[in-house]
């Protein structure tokens, strides 16, 4: 009996010893943050080894044998940390690793990006490296880059025209005076990069006929609590000071961004024009002081729902008041150069302005190789509320009034633009070749309510003739398809866009109605003949829709004879663009461009001879030619100096549609730049900037503009191991940056001499604050991709 019962419970300790039990668990952080791809090793008895790894949720399993074992759980830039286990049924560990601690001072980044970059579809002036992006503002700072120009606070670029803004691919949806103002909102330290895109890809709105600059703000990279407040002292003719911050906030799946800024202060533009009427000549002076007050900000937030999906919300509104007080003296002079008469006008504005932009996006990863959907929806206001009261006085030669000459007027307008947009883009990178496409639906809404009032003893009456309710509608839908591949030293890029547009605009019991679909194509060749010299090519057609304030039929009066208005009526105009380019060794870039504008619109300055009225207005009336060559040279073989110069050859033709203006008018330009960037000190903390351009005369649509040239220089510091920067500068120092030019309509010559307080000392004081630990494993936010036209 004794032998059977050992029998059986030998035989049952058998049975035992063979079973196996779950060892398993999760790893985590100390915040308790999953962590995949940690390692867990396994040691047995008779030396035996097994292996596996955390999955994307931190967790592990194992089947083993009852027994006594050593787990070792291991990790990059994690502490290692080894348990002792005895199996003897399922068990469970679960463990928090500790992040090793980085130090700053260990570690050291030798890698330094070129200061220009050429790309195949874009230009990339990598602002980080350079001394301009140190005591600016983005709107200065664009001034500074190579191939465009800022003249009178509005972007363009060489030769070619004005251009609209995108901040992080999303296009800035305000007039040139909002615009501006937001510009300046931004702090240069608060830019990574700025992209000229001449011809941009199918993924990018068709809207703008010269093409797009990218402004990309520096991301949140940083583990923890970060921040600067920065001020700024400008000193033109009067003082314009600013004061502003950003903050941001980075833990576990949540990152947290704001900025703030106000500004305050007053500019004097000068405005000259001469009028040569067949028995007259008109000289119209405008001293101009103008007021702003304009604060604004942003906020923004990200959530890591998942490793692939990212969420995020973003709200950015500013406000804006101004008011002006202006005297436009206007002396008439006759056939033989003598006195005939005086007109004086005092007028005052004021505009209140505000809009309020909010983005919802979803950024998913389809897996780990790239591909990924991103869907965007925004919302945009923008509200105005303009009022500007004038008056006129009439002077005989002897400067006597002339009798009942005297009136007052008043011209009020408001305006509410609403915009809806949803945009969804697939990005599909395989082995060898990249695929993306995607659509974007668009609901534009413009409501104008303008008036017109003419004082009679004290009491504002309604001029109906003046009067007018505008409304316009535009709806848009998109789709396009980009493809790209590489092949040994040859890159492509194609890619077509098509929209489709539905408009409903009504004005004066007049109604426009009109819809169009277009198709938009873009290729682009690269070659790399060798490690040194790369030569490019692409081919691009555009769109350029009016801008809403062209549209917008409200009188802006100078006095009773001048007035400027919109033109509810004003179609799009198209433009196909041709480059050819050769970049050697990220030193010497030349550029052979050509680009072909039809149903083009610009502002006419349409006079009566008869009745002396003058009004400007915006029609389509050009069919344009471009033709330019451009040469870039970067110097940076001496350690303390940086010089990138740039020369602008072009040639346009622009033919007119309409009898008042001249059938033809054609001419070269010549637009000459360089900016010098010095080191004055071993440790990099004091230093230069010297920059300088001119520009020859050249024509530029219908008008003949005359030379022009600028002179910027500045000195700066850092301090306090780079946390406070230091920077004064001046611009304009010559007081050259003046925009003269001269035009024919209706065989009568005008002549115009325009100057915007451009000559300024600027004294802007930056300090950063905050956790600069640099965290390891970052996640790129999702990108916004909303696109409207700048109104």
């Amino acid at each position: 009996m004794f032998r059977s019962i050992f029998f059986f419970i030998a035989v049952f300790s058998g049975f035992s010893s063979r079973a196996q039990f779950n060892l398993s668990g999760k790893v985590t952080d100390k915040e308790f943050k999953t962590l995949p791809f940690v390692t867990v090793k396994i040691s047995a008895p008779q030396n035996k080894v097994f292996y596996t790894q955390t999955d994307s949720l931190g967790t592990y399993q194992f089947k083993l044998p009852s027994g006594k074992y050593s787990v070792v759980f291991s990790a990059i830039n994690f502490k290692g940390v080894s348990r002792l286990v005895t199996i003897t049924g399922d068990t469970i560990i679960d463990l928090q690793l500790q992040r090793i601690p980085v130090i700053l001072a260990d570690v050291q980044v030798n890698a330094k990006k070129a200061l220009i970059e050429k790309k195949i579809d874009r230009t990339v002036f990598n602002v980080e490296n350079s001394v301009s992006a140190i005591g600016t503002d983005v709107l200065e700072l664009l001034s500074k880059v190579p191939g465009v120009r800022v003249l009178n606070d509005k972007v363009s670029l060489v030769g070619k025209g004005e251009v609209n803004v995108m901040i992080n691919d999303k296009l800035v949806p305000l007039s040139d005076d909002e615009l501006s103002n937001y510009l300046k909102s931004i702090s240069s330290g608060n830019i990574a990069k700025i992209e000229v895109i001449t011809n941009p890809p199918a993924k990018y709105d068709a809207q703008g006929n010269n093409g797009l600059i990218n402004i990309v703000l520096k991301k949140v990279t940083a583990e923890g609590f970060r921040g600067s407040v920065n001020t700024i002292f400008s000193q033109a003719t009067h003082a314009t000071t600013s004061v502003g911050g950003n903050l941001s906030y980075r833990k576990n799946k949540i990152t947290l961004s704001s900025n703030f800024n106000v500004r305050k202060g007053s500019l004097v533009p000068f405005e000259q024009s001469n009028v040569f009427y067949p028995t007259q000549t008109w000289n119209i002076v405008n001293k101009d002081r103008n007021f702003r007050t304009v604060p604004s900000g942003q906020i923004g937030i990200d959530y890591q729902a998942s490793p692939k999906t990212v969420l995020g919300l973003s709200y950015n509104g500013g406000l804006t008041n101004f008011h002006s007080e202006e005297n436009i003296k206007t002396t008439v002079y006759n056939r033989t150069n003598g006195l005939d008469s005086v007109l004086n006008s005092d007028a005052n504005a004021k505009i209140r302005s505000h809009y309020h932009s909010a983005n919802v996006y979803l950024k998913q990863a389809l897996d780990f190789t790239g591909k990924q959907l991103i869907i965007n929806g925004d919302w945009f206001k923008y509200s105005d509320n303009k009022n500007r009261f004038f008056n006129n006085t009439s002077y005989s030669q002897n400067g006597e009034v002339i009798p009942n000459s005297f009136a007052e007027y008043l011209s009020t307008s408001k305006q509410n633009i609403d915009l809806y947009t949803l945009k969804a883009d697939v990005d599909l990178p395989y082995k060898t070749f990249k695929l993306s496409f995607g659509t974007k639906l668009s609901f534009i809404k413009n409501q104008s309510d303008l008036a017109f009032y003419k004082v009679r003893n004290a009491v504002y009456g309604l001029d109906p003739a003046q009067t007018n309710l505008f409304n316009y509608q535009e709806n848009t839908q998109a789709l396009y398809v980009n493809f790209s591949k590489t092949i040994k030293q040859w890159d492509f890029q194609v890619g077509l866009r098509g929209e489709y547009t539905q408009i409903d605009g009504v004005s004066v019991n007049e109604q426009n109605r009109n819809e169009y679909f277009r198709l938009f194509p873009t290729f682009y060749i690269v070659y790399r003949a060798n490690d040194k010299s790369t030569f490019a090519l692409n081919y691009g057609r555009r769109i350029n829709r009016p801008a809403y304030r062209k549209l917008n039929p409200f009188r802006w009066y100078s006095n009773q004879f001048a007035y400027t208005e919109g033109n509810p009526f004003l179609q799009p105009s198209y433009n196909n663009n041709i480059e050819i380019s050769h970049t050697y060794n990220n030193v010497f870039t030349t550029t052979l461009s050509f680009s072909h504008t039809t149903n083009g619109f610009n502002d006419v300055n349409f006079i009566d001879a008869g009745t002396n009225i003058q009004v400007a207005k915006p029609v389509n009336f050009i069919t344009g030619y471009h033709y330019q060559f451009s040469n870039a040279v970067t110097f940076n073989v001496l350690k303390c100096l940086e010089s990138i110069n740039q020369v602008d050859v072009f040639y346009n033709t622009s033919n007119s549609s309409i009898t008042q203006t001249l059938s033809n008018l054609n001419g070269f330009g010549v637009y000459f730049s360089t900016l010098n960037q010095f080191v004055f000190n071993p440790s990099k903390t004091i230093l230069g900037e010297a920059s300088f351009w001119y520009q020859f005369p050249a024509v530029d649509g219908l008008n003949q503009n005359k030379n022009q040239y600028n002179l910027d220089m500045g000195i700066k510091t850092l301090l306090l191991n780079k946390k406070i920067q230091l920077a004064i500068t001046a611009t304009d120092v010559l007081k050259t940056n003046q925009y003269r030019f001269n035009s024919l309509v209706n065989n009568i010559r005008q002549e115009y001499n325009n100057y915007y307080d451009n000559r300024q000392l600027r004294i802007t004081f930056r300090y950063n604050f905050g956790n600069e630990k640099i965290k390891q494993q970052d996640r790129k936010p999702g990108n916004e991709e909303e696109r409207r036209r700048s109104n």
